[in-house]
Formats: structure tokens, C-alpha cells, sequence
């Protein structure tokens, strides 16, 4: 049972306030009457008693079918302001005490409704069966289909609403439970990490409430749990969560493997520097002939044409074959002393093997002195007188060569 109001929110107005009454744990509420009353429970729940909360009253309410029907009845004497109704702790008495004030003076009143003469009630044992006063009930949060809360599901064996019968106080209610298997809603979030509305996953929240281990690298992970069931939750098997990874700090110390690298580039940079400085001194220059276009000075050039001679002496264009050379392609060689001796020996063996093949072709051409003995003459003009230059008897017949 409670007092409150149907709205989005809570409202204290006397005449906004009612008294409400709930068979299945709270999930749904009937209105039990109207105005703030002041309540409690005898014989194992099956006797709701109440009075009014906040005016002066003489009338006390009652219910033993939880609410179906409501009984009153009158208090002697003037009204009085109720402070409050009791019974024995584990509330399975059918007797109550109601105290309050009136005016200044302090009253009391023994309510005992065994007067009612109400049989007990039977078939505890049937409960559901036709001829049972009892019913079986599971609490459910209206979600679960298996009815568990907080990871079991009780089964509770109570009065039917209809039943005219008190439990008495030597009732002893059969409870079956059953623990569930587990599921996120099991769970809920550690320290550090939060959900959103709506969703069961735990996400990192806050990382300054994590404690974390001493052997953390800035490049590696630590593990923690991020749900933790909760409490009282006895839920077995299931759905099982696992641990978090968050990363490390930055201000972590350096892994090994981080470690290493860094070394292998500090001494990658140092060996480049040492290289460049004994580069740039004339003792160890020569050893880094290829650092750089200043260390070209020293490299000799030979003349276009890779196979070309050396003087006009070595060339037989004297002779024909002008061309002998010309399908080389011009070249520019670059080589230094060191490499002098095997190029003059290169070239000599060029030289000789380009003679030998030379000669063959040299011999087959007819020379000067096995020209013919007599040469072809040209007949002058008509008219033409020669003149000898060097006395010579006149010839009409001029040789032109």
C-alpha cells in the first residue's frame, strides 16, 4: 500500500493525495481510498486496517478480502488526530493498537477483529486447485518472462482475494525459489565506469578512480573489471562479463619495444653524424667518394666516343672507313686514377681487335700501283691548240689528269 498522487509528479495537496493498494509487488496500483490513511497489516497480510492521516477522525477502515470490499466502524467518543496504527513485528496477529491525541491528551485503542469469527482458511498444500483457499503468485518486474528478480524466482503461495477466511498466526507460507541465469541486467557498473539511459553496457567514465598497476607501459594495456553484480543478485551462469582493457597513461614508463627503437634511432642518427663530419675533413674525404657534388672534382672526363683514339695518328680515316667509330654512341666516362691502368689496357685491346678486323677489308681494295697502265684521254674541242707548259712537242690529245 501507499499514499501518493497519478501525475508526472509528486503533488502534497490533501485533496490531491489518495491511498492506493498493489496485489503484484507494486507493477500495477488500484485507488484503495480516497485521502492520505495511515495503514497496516495483520494475518499474514490478509487484514489491511487504516485510518485518516491528516484530519481528526473517529472512524477506523478495514479489508480482509485485499481490498475487494472495505468495512467501517466507529471509535467512541470524540475524534481523534491518529498517529498510528501497529501490531506484533511479524504482522500475523489479527489484532492492532491505534494511538493518537485528543486535544492534549494522549489515547489509545485495542482493535481485535477475531470477533468477526472468520474460519480458517484451507488447502494450502492445492494451492490453485478449485477447493484451495490458497493461490500461487510470482513477483515480475513485467519484463522477464521467467519472472526473476535479482537473479531467482520466488514463487509465494498467499490467500485467494476471495476467500472468507483468516491464514491465523501459526500459518506457515510454502515460498519456492529458483535462481535464474544471469544477464546484463544482472550487473551493473564498477567504479570509474557509467551506462547510458536505456543500454547495459559499462563504458570508462573516469579514469582517475582506476587503480593503475605499477608494470604499465605507455604502449600496453591494464584489465579490470568493468560490472559487478549486484547486490543481493543471485543469479548463476548465464551471461558472464569481461574484463575492460583501458590503456595506459601516457606518462607511463616506455615499454622494451619502444625502448629499443628509440635507441636503434638514436644510434642510426649518431652513426650518420659521425659519417657526415669525416666526410667534410680532407683525411677521410677520399673515402666518400660519392657523398655529395663537391667530391666530383677529382673525376676525369674522356672525349665523346668510348672507343674513340687517342691522337689522329691511331685514326685510320686516312686511309677510308672515316666512320669506323661512329656507331658509338657518345658517352661520358667518368673514372679516377685508380682505374687509369685498366682503361688504357681496355682500349689498347679495342684498338688491336678493331685493326685485325680492318685489314681483311683494307687488302681488298685495289691500291694506287695496280691502277691501269694507260689512262682514258679526253679529245679536245674543235679548234683547241694546246700549250705545253714545259715544251713539250704539241699534242691535240690533252690528258685532263
Amino acid at each position: 500500500m501507499g499514499t501518493g498522487n497519478v501525475g508526472p509528479y509528486l503533488r502534497f495537496e490533501p485533496d490531491q493525495t489518495n491511498t492506493y493498494l498493489s496485489r503484484d509487488g507494486g507493477l500495477s496500483w488500484v485507488e484503495a481510498h480516497k485521502g492520505a490513511f495511515i495503514y497496516e497489516f495483520g494475518d499474514h497480510g490478509g487484514l489491511m486496517v487504516m485510518a485518516d492521516d491528516v484530519r481528526k477522525t473517529s472512524q477506523v477502515v478495514f479489508t480482509w478480502n485485499e481490498g475487494q470490499s472495505w468495512y467501517d466502524f466507529e471509535l467512541a467518543g470524540l475524534p481523534v488526530e491518529v498517529d498510528n496504527i501497529v501490531t506484533e513485528p511479524n504482522a500475523t496477529a489479527t489484532q492492532f493498537l491505534l494511538y493518537g491525541t485528543r486535544g492534549t491528551t494522549g489515547v489509545m485503542y485495542h482493535l481485535d477483529f477475531d470477533a468477526l469469527g472468520q474460519p480458517l482458511c484451507k488447502g494450502v498444500w492445492a494451492a490453485d486447485s478449485v477447493s484451495s483457499d490458497y493461490e500461487t503468485w510470482t513477483p515480475s518486474d513485467g519484463r522477464s518472462t521467467e519472472s526473476c528478480v535479482l537473479g531467482r524466482q520466488v514463487t509465494y503461495t498467499r490467500r485467494k482475494a476471495t476467500s472468507e477466511c483468516f491464514n491465523g498466526e501459526k500459518f506457515e507460507r510454502p515460498v519456492n525459489r529458483k535462481n535464474c541465469a544471469c544477464t546484463e541486467e544482472n550487473f551493473e557498473c564498477e567504479m570509474g565506469f557509467a551506462r547510458k539511459v536505456g543500454s547495459f553496457e559499462c563504458k570508462l567514465a573516469d579514469e582517475t578512480m582506476m587503480n593503475i598497476p605499477k608494470t604499465c607501459t605507455t604502449s600496453s594495456y591494464y584489465y579490470v573489471d568493468a560490472y559487478r553484480k549486484v547486490p543481493g543478485d543471485s543469479c548463476e551462469g548465464g551471461w558472464q562479463p569481461q574484463k575492460s582493457a583501458i590503456p595506459c597513461p601516457m606518462n607511463s614508463k616506455m615499454s622494451r619495444g619502444a625502448m629499443s627503437v628509440l635507441g636503434s634511432i638514436g644510434m642510426l642518427g649518431g652513426v650518420m653524424i659521425v659519417v657526415t663530419v669525416l666526410s667534410r675533413t680532407e683525411t677521410f674525404k677520399g673515402w666518400f667518394a660519392n657523398y655529395g657534388f663537391e667530391n666530383f672534382n677529382s673525376v676525369k672526363y674522356s672525349s665523346i666516343g668510348a672507343k674513340g683514339p687517342e691522337t689522329a695518328m691511331d685514326s685510320d680515316f686516312i686511309d677510308q672507313d672515316a666512320d669506323e667509330f661512329a656507331n658509338d654512341a657518345p658517352q661520358l666516362m667518368a673514372y679516377n686514377d685508380n682505374y687509369d691502368r685498366d682503361r688504357d689496357r681496355d682500349r689498347d685491346r679495342d684498338r688491336d681487335r678493331d685493326r685485325r678486323d680492318y685489314e681483311p677489308r683494307h687488302k681488298a681494295v685495289r691500291p694506287i700501283d695496280t691502277a691501269a697502265a694507260s689512262i682514258p684521254k679526253v679529245q679536245g674541242p674543235p679548234g683547241y691548240s694546246a700549250v705545253n707548259l714545259n715544251s713539250a712537242p704539241p699534242d691535240d690529245n690533252v690528258d685532263l689528269l
